[in-house]
């Protein structure tokens, strides 16, 4: 059976997309559990690394280059 004829048969015996069944609806809830379940705190806050108050110098160019 060739590439088109697989495709055609699975295109045939697969219901029609306006009557897909309706998803089930998560609980809103479920993603602060599921990211508390990961490692991630809601209620915990992570602090922003400090800005480093000195000016970096750019490196001297390579003059072989």
């Amino acid at each position: 059976m060739g590439r088109k004829a697989k495709l055609k048969k699975l295109r045939r015996e697969a219901p029609p997309p306006g009557e897909a069944p309706p998803a089930e609806l998560e609980e809103p809830t479920n993603f602060v559990r599921e990211m508390d379940h990961q490692g991630y705190h809601l209620k915990q806050t992570i602090p922003a690394p400090d800005i480093p108050e000195s000016q970096m110098e750019p490196k001297a160019q390579n003059p072989r280059l």
